[in-house]
């Protein structure tokens, strides 16, 4: 089955910030703007360790947040 961000979207949080998470792409990324991670979903399970995170640059968040529909 595969994974359904919607399913779960009032469950996961960032583990760093414990803010919300949208989804991008093959991808979570936390709605802070000092955090800005981005956990990968691999095999339709979501990897929410911060150390296998990415940080995304503000440039890149800020687009993610843009096609999210949030104001940065």
């Amino acid at each position: 089955m595969p994974f359904s961000f919607p399913a779960v979207q009032g469950l996961l949080r960032c583990p760093k910030s414990r803010s919300e998470l949208v989804q991008d792409g093959d991808g979570l990324v936390c709605v802070d703007p000092n955090c800005r991670l981005k956990f990968a979903v691999r095999d339709n399970i979501p990897i929410m360790l911060i150390d296998e995170a990415t940080e995304l640059s503000v440039d890149e968040w800020k687009a993610v947040m843009q096609r999210d529909g949030r104001t940065t």
